[in-house]
């Protein structure tokens, strides 16, 4: 709670102090980009979840392609799903669209992060690095505290 009143405060200056001529290109602050973030602790070797909302401020759909992290083996994007037979289940995206002055939600039962083969374990007050890489405003990265739950 804390963390998310003092990103949006800091956003919040960020925008009150920033020139008043407005650029509608790729070249955006991460600022700018309004991200909130957060990571599952993990054991190493083992999987975590990493889970943010990102908006799209350019007046072009961006897609994201890829993200990675140096804190995992592999990192993906996935869906969790329900067959009609009431299995649950996760699937690999490959691409997610956004749209102009839209929000990619990433959360816990929905689209996520999955941090497969953790390199170290991490634990509540770590902090870990994803780098997602969007075809318009290119790489994005952003550093995300780890917490137990959010």
């Amino acid at each position: 709670m804390k963390t998310k009143l003092i990103l949006s405060l800091v956003f919040i200056l960020m925008l009150a102090c920033g020139d008043s001529e407005k650029k509608d290109t790729p070249e955006k602050s991460i600022a700018e980009k309004e991200v909130t973030d957060w990571a599952r602790p993990g054991a190493q070797g083992k999987m975590s979840g990493a889970y943010f909302t990102y908006r799209n401020q350019l007046s072009v759909a961006d897609t994201l392609i890829s993200v990675q992290s140096n804190s995992a083996m592999m990192t993906q994007v996935h869906e969790s799903y329900t067959t009609d037979d009431g299995l649950a289940g996760m699937r690999e995206i490959n691409q997610i669209i956004i749209r102009p002055k839209e929000s990619l939600v990433l959360q816990k039962g929905g689209i996520h992060v999955m941090l497969m083969s953790l390199k170290e374990a991490l634990a509540n007050g770590d902090s870990i690095t994803v780098e997602l890489n969007f075809a318009q405003a290119g790489v994005v990265e952003l550093k995300m505290p780890v917490l137990s739950s959010n």
